[in-house]
């Protein structure tokens, strides 16, 4: 009979290992998914920093000005732009920020490029080589200034 006595406390160890293990592996699985979601966030970030660093260091060099206008070839493959004018050529490095302002960029991605012309904006992505979206351009010139208002009471 004491053998039965002994083997019954030893039994409920074994259950509390077996449930002390199970909680351990699953919070284990859970710290591995949270620690991939922020792996994640900062690879984003990460990258994101690395395309503004690049704009920075290359400032408006001749780099920039090749980069602009092999942009406008390829884009020039696909639709009529102007001769008569230089567009202006941007890399997106925010889209989250510019897609809360228009959803003119809903389409576009980090490292796409925006081209502006007088007439209209195209979104162009450069590794699919493909036009992802054009609009109208409305520059409107500022209003002209209002004069003051004469003084009341006729003096």
């Amino acid at each position: 009979m004491e053998t039965m006595e002994s083997s019954q406390p030893a039994s409920g160890m074994r259950k509390q290992s077996k449930k002390l293990l199970i909680v351990v592996i699953i919070a284990l699985i859970v710290l591995i998914g949270v620690l991939e979601v922020k792996r994640r966030l900062v690879e984003q970030q990460l990258q994101q920093l690395t395309v503004r660093l690049e704009q920075l260091q290359t400032g408006n060099t001749r780099e920039n000005r090749e980069q602009a206008e092999r942009i406008i070839r390829k884009v020039k493959r696909h639709m009529v732009v102007e001769e008569a004018v230089e567009p202006t050529v941007a890399t997106i490095v925010d889209v989250e920020a510019l897609r809360l302002r228009n959803p003119f960029y809903n389409k576009a991605e980090n490292g796409d490029f925006l081209i502006v012309t007088p007439e209209r904006a195209i979104l162009y992505n450069e590794q699919r080589d493909v036009i992802l979206d054009v609009v109208p351009v409305q520059i409107q010139a500022a209003p002209p200034a209002a004069a003051p208002a004469a003084p009341e009471g006729g003096e």
